[in-house]
């Protein structure tokens, strides 16, 4: 037998155990249910997003092998001592040995060797394989996949599909990006065709979705890399609404990355109302979003174009996670937070006083990030240090936020593992 035997018996076993409905009929609040009980059983963590992929709710591959620490989780949750236990029991049942899984995995192997040549007869594929999907029980076969999903903007993404047994006219393909005046990118499948192609303008990380009546059947990534750092501007009431017409041009010589009010209305933008700048790069980093370290410097103050409550955001964007910082200035606790992994702190409902930076001098800002464990120190003090849940992947964006105008003095990062660093002096 192979793993995904093993694999696959377990989660029916799971199902078995729990006496609810079928997995295929399971909402974001079993699965979140379903975490927090074998959490408890087993005292190892598995997020819901996990248990989505596991059970087949997030497709993330043709078969999705977890690490050592969830399968243990599971094989406790069924009573076994951890996961090698739980695959000796099984080697010894002989219905399960003579059951017909060996036979049909023969079977997958030889229609894989053929998928393989007819992929390999058009291109790669990245973030994703071509997929083949059952939806909604309805033995609705589709098929969804990207000829390519990282370029340099202005980039346009080619997506395959065949949406021809779907029964329905309105599967929706939705790029992931809104547009500030056309609103969200989608279309609908053209059944008759197989192909449609979209063009990125703003670098970024976006999710191509296949849905049907508002449920998603599959999901790509595409990665917009851009050539170098970017500088948005957005008012209060558009923050997020990324366009061409609201993106600065670097000044020659730029200084501590810094646009004061006074040349941000010599170039058209109104700094008389709440206004956030945003600066952003999109690249393959090749560093380890699981483990690295990130050292930062920046100022915010009223007399640099700072708005009071005075703040710094910074945003790590990985593979599969948006990790991100609020700081704010003492007195302003309630708008702090942060995000790393699924852990998330709130300042709503929780105690960020020491989530803070001091006006009018420059503030040092490190996060370590090692074994699914985070720790964050402003100005050398900590103010963070636990675990999270989930994995990170590679790191594919950074983005710098101030309400107003702040200064950014330097960004460093470092791969814990293979050293790989990246370095910008402001």
């Amino acid at each position: 037998m192979i793993e995904q035997d093993y694999l696959k018996k377990c989660l029916e076993d799971i199902e078995v155990k729990l006496n609810w409905k079928p997995s295929s009929d399971w909402k974001e609040s079993d699965y979140v249910r379903l975490s927090k009980v074998i959490s408890e059983t087993s005292n190892i963590s598995i997020s819901p997003h996990t248990l989505k992929r596991l059970f087949g709710k997030i497709i993330y591959k043709k078969y999705y092998n977890p690490q050592k620490a969830t399968k243990d989780a599971l094989a406790k949750f069924l009573g076994y001592s951890e996961w090698s236990d739980y695959v000796i029991s099984l080697n010894t049942d002989k219905e399960f040995k003579n059951s017909p899984r060996k036979t049909n995995n023969k079977l997958k192997v030889i229609l894989s060797i053929a998928t393989i040549i007819l992929i390999g007869a058009i291109g790669t594929y990245i973030f994703g394989e071509s997929e083949s999907t059952v939806a909604n029980n309805e033995n609705e076969i589709f098929e969804f996949r990207l000829l390519d999903s990282v370029g340099t903007v202005p980039y346009t993404v080619s997506v395959n599909y065949d949406v021809s047994k779907i029964k329905t006219d309105s599967t929706i393909i939705d790029f992931g990006f809104v547009h500030p005046i056309a609103g969200h990118q989608s279309v609908v499948a053209d059944k008759s065709k197989f192909r449609r192609n979209f063009t990125y303008q703003i670098p970024g990380q976006y999710e191509i979705n296949l849905r049907k009546e508002g449920k998603v059947l599959s999901s790509k990534k595409v990665l917009a890399k851009s050539e170098n750092w970017e500088t948005y501007y957005f008012p209060e009431v558009a923050l997020g609404n990324f366009w061409i017409d609201n993106k600065i041009d670097i000044k020659p010589n730029i200084k501590d990355f810094y646009y004061s009010p006074k040349h941000l209305d010599s170039i058209g933008f109104d700094t008389n109302q709440v206004y956030y700048l945003s600066h952003r790069l999109f690249k393959e980093f090749n560093i380890n979003g699981d483990n690295f370290e990130l050292n930062t410097s920046f100022k915010s103050s009223q007399d640099i174009g700072g708005i009071t409550c005075y703040d710094f955001i910074l945003k790590i964007i990985c593979e599969n996670e948006i990790n991100s910082v609020k700081l704010m200035e003492k007195g302003c606790s309630q708008f702090s937070g942060m995000k790393i992994g699924k852990t998330i702190l709130s300042g709503d409902h929780e105690d960020l006083s020491s989530f803070k930076f001091e006006l009018d001098k420059w503030n040092d800002l490190k996060i370590r990030v090692e074994n699914q464990a985070a720790t964050l120190y402003i100005n050398h003090v900590k103010i963070f240090d636990g675990d999270y849940n989930a994995k990170n992947g590679d790191i594919v964006g950074l983005e710098i936020i101030f309400k107003g105008t702040g200064k950014l003095d330097y960004i460093n990062i470092e791969d814990l593992i293979n050293q790989r660093r990246y370095n910008k002096d402001f």
